[in-house]
Parts: C-alpha cells; sequence; structure tokens
C-alpha cells in the first residue's frame, strides 16, 4: 500500500489539475456566449477537493475506515432505538434529518411542510428534497413525494429557505456554506490535493470562498473546520415585497419564480450584489447545484466516475453536516472563530442510515424529546399486549390510541 499512495497521489494531482483546467476555459467560453452549466463551474470545483482528498485517505486508511465505521455505528444507537426515531416523529423511509440550533425539534427532508426557525437575528422556513438513492428502483418510478418534481433532473437532493431579517445585513459581511462538527485530521498527500482543488475552486468563486481544516491544537480558541461561499451559490432566489404573500417552500411552482443561476451567470451576479438584505421584505433562496456530486442520503460522494463513490465520512468525519450563513465580527482577526460569528442559520443534519452520537441528536431535538417521553409513559400505562403489538386480523388492537399519542400537537383534534 505504501508504494501504491504516491503513485495514486501524483495521478490524482494530474487529473486535478487537468479537470480544473478544463473547467475554467470551458466556463470562460461558455460566460462568453452567455451561457452557463452548473456543473462546469461551482458544482465540479467545490467538491472536488472532498472527493479526491477522501479517495487518497481511503487508498491508504482503509482498515483505520474500518474500525472507524464499526466504533460509530455502535455508539451512535447507544440507547436511542429506532422505535424512539418513530415517536419523535421521523419517517419510517430512510431520509435525512436533523435539527435547527438554538432547537426547536427534530426535522426530516421530504416533509409535507416547511420547518420554522426563529433566532434573535432572522425566522424562516426551511425544506429538504431529496430523491431515494438508497433505492434506485424506486427512485427509477418517481413513486415517492416530490417525485414529480424531481423527474428529468440530475439533482440528488435540494434545499429551500425563506429569510426574514431582524436587522439590515451586508452582502460583504455575509458568509454562507458548511461547518465540520470537529476538526478532521488529514494527511499530507491529502492537504496537497485539496490545497491544489481550492486553488482551482477560488478562480471560480472569487476572494469570498473561505476554506479551513480548522484547529487540532493550540493556545486559545481554535477555528472549525468549513467552507463558506458567496451568496450567488446559491442557484435561485426571489425577493417578496413586504405586504405581498410568498410561494410556499413546498409550492410545486416554485422554480418558475424570481432568478436563475443557470443561464445567465453575470447578471445573476449583479442581480445578488444588488440585494438589500433588510427587514420588511421575505427572501426565497434555493441551493442543489453541488447535489449531483454529493448524496447525502447514502453518505457518499458520487457523480465522478474512477473517484467515486466514495464515503464521505473519510473526508468530513462522522455526520452531522451544520449548514450556516452568518456574519463575522472583528477586522483585525483573519480565522473564522465561533465567538466572531453572528449566526443567521443553523441547522445540523445527518442521513437517518447513518446517525450521529445520541449527545449530538439531544443537543437539536427539542420538543421531539417531549414527545418522545409522553410516548414512553403512554406505553408503560398501556396493557403488556398493546406494547407487545397484540394483532386482530394483521391489525394493532391499540394502534389508534399509539397514534394519537404519538402525534405532534397540532395533529391531534
Amino acid at each position: 500500500m505504501s508504494g501504491i499512495l504516491p503513485q495514486a497521489l501524483v495521478v490524482l494531482e494530474a487529473m486535478t489539475a487537468w479537470m480544473l483546467a478544463t473547467s475554467s476555459a470551458v466556463a470562460d467560453a461558455a460566460a462568453s456566449i452567455g451561457l452557463h452549466n452548473e456543473a462546469l463551474t461551482l458544482g465540479s470545483s467545490i467538491l472536488l477537493a472532498a472527493f479526491l482528498g477522501a479517495l487518497v485517505l481511503s487508498l491508504g486508511k482503509k482498515d483505520q475506515a474500518k474500525v472507524f465505521t464499526s466504533k460509530r455505528t455502535k455508539s451512535s444507537i447507544h440507547d436511542l432505538i429506532e422505535e424512539d426515531f418513530r415517536n419523535m416523529g421521523m419517517p419510517q423511509e430512510p431520509h435525512l434529518e436533523g435539527g435547527f440550533l438554538p432547537p426547536t425539534r427534530l426535522i426530516h427532508s421530504n416533509s409535507l411542510e416547511a420547518f420554522d426557525f426563529d433566532n434573535e437575528n432572522c425566522s424562516g422556513q426551511f425544506l429538504v428534497l431529496h430523491r431515494p438513492t438508497y433505492d434506485s428502483k424506486l427512485d427509477s418510478s418517481g413513486n415517492y413525494r416530490y417525485g414529480d418534481y424531481f423527474a428529468g433532473k440530475k439533482r440528488l437532493w435540494e434545499i429551500r429557505f425563506r429569510f426574514h431579517f431582524k436587522r439590515r445585513v451586508s452582502l460583504c459581511d455575509l458568509f454562507f456554506g458548511a461547518e465540520l462538527e470537529a476538526y478532521v485530521p488529514v494527511n499530507a498527500a491529502t492537504k496537497r490535493v485539496m490545497d491544489l482543488s481550492v486553488s482551482g475552486m477560488r478562480q471560480v468563486v472569487g476572494d469570498r470562498l473561505y476554506h479551513t481544516l480548522g484547529e487540532a491544537t493550540g493556545d486559545g480558541e481554535r477555528e472549525q473546520p468549513a467552507i463558506l461561499l458567496p451568496l450567488w451559490a446559491f442557484d435561485q432566489f426571489l425577493e417578496t415585497p413586504e405586504g405581498e404573500t410568498p410561494p410556499e417552500l413546498t409550492d410545486p411552482n416554485l422554480p418558475t419564480y424570481g432568478h436563475k443561476r443557470v443561464g445567465q451567470l453575470r447578471e445573476y451576479k449583479r442581480l445578488m450584489d444588488a440585494l438589500d438584505l433588510r427587514p420588511g421584505p421575505t427572501f426565497t433562496f434555493c441551493f442543489w447545484g453541488v447535489s449531483r456530486f454529493c448524496d447525502v442520503m447514502t453518505w457518499q460522494a458520487t457523480g465522478i466516475p474512477i473517484f467515486t463513490p466514495i464515503d464521505l465520512n473519510l473526508y468530513c468525519g462522522k455526520p452531522p453536516l451544520h449548514l450556516v450563513m452568518y456574519t463575522l465580527n472583528g477586522d483585525d482577526e483573519k480565522r473564522h472563530l465561533q465567538s466572531r460569528k453572528t449566526y443567521f442559520f443553523r441547522v445540523c443534519f445527518w442521513s437517518s442510515l447513518k446517525r450521529p452520537d445520541k449527545d449530538v441528536v439531544m443537543k437539536v431535538a427539542g420538543q421531539s424529546l417531549d414527545l418522545l417521553k409522553r410516548r414512553r409513559k403512554h406505553l408503560s400505562n398501556l396493557p403488556k399486549a398493546a406494547s407487545q403489538g397484540l394483532s386482530l386480523f394483521g391489525l394493532n388492537v391499540f394502534q389508534c390510541c399509539v397514534d394519537r399519542e404519538s402525534a405532534p400537537a397540532s395533529c391531534v383534534s
């Protein structure tokens, strides 16, 4: 293995340079004739570092990865079992789940309604849509919630935001992107590939891109791993004037509203730079451009021949990921330290197929824990036959009581 790794690194560096050069050349040509392909610029560049870095890790650390995965799976279930997540309102089928900070309740993907969030700087709604990539037949059939929407599209998922800002925000001070839960060590080979890829990403995105591996040791506060992008990384936006009703995030016609980045990159950037993020209007943003390269349901990098699929744990560490929007305080310090951040949006999420440790779930579960406690108390008071699922003609005779108790308060008449 020690002989394979250096050779693999040389090949990866060469292919990375070629892909980035090709991407930039094609993007420039496309821009000159007014075209823009989301996969050629932002999408392929942003995740290339993660994919190639993960491949180097997978070549050199397969045994360690197996041990790590085994330990994570054991600790992740702890004393929260699958039934507990059902009792907290999570779907039976595989899904994305997570929660806001500050916590409200557990949220999940492909929901019938968007989830509300609120903090001292911003309020709004959040919705995640995804394809059932864990089941190719189901995915092809389109017989799942939002299946009609994904028909004919290459994207694997889409995230939608609705923001009501409580104070005016400068676009120059606003960052959008992902943070990791904790520092993830990478070897020298991985870092070399990553640095090359980030350089190419910066050619596309500009100086507004901020990437850090974080800090494992050091005096004082340490920086967390993160990658942050300018606001025009969103693929679609819509400003609804104060007093008018914005479209629901579940609206099938939402893709027809506002402005999209594809096909008009320069004009889109101009319109985005002119946005005045202020109290009053409703701002709607949608993001999907990199989704074809990142299957968050199965927690794998995908979509690049030869390189993928690759376990995202090898690059990101174990779930969750934090999707964030924040401003920074102070000019002297260059690092994005937690003490400098003012969050406008923060949600951590994971796949139900790759759940994190119990402590992470408890931190964001909020009111869902109260629902679980009531459910457990209710079951403890039921006849023993009910908790064991006494059935008559295949039906649980106590199911109506169980469903009523476990349903969210807003659903109980």
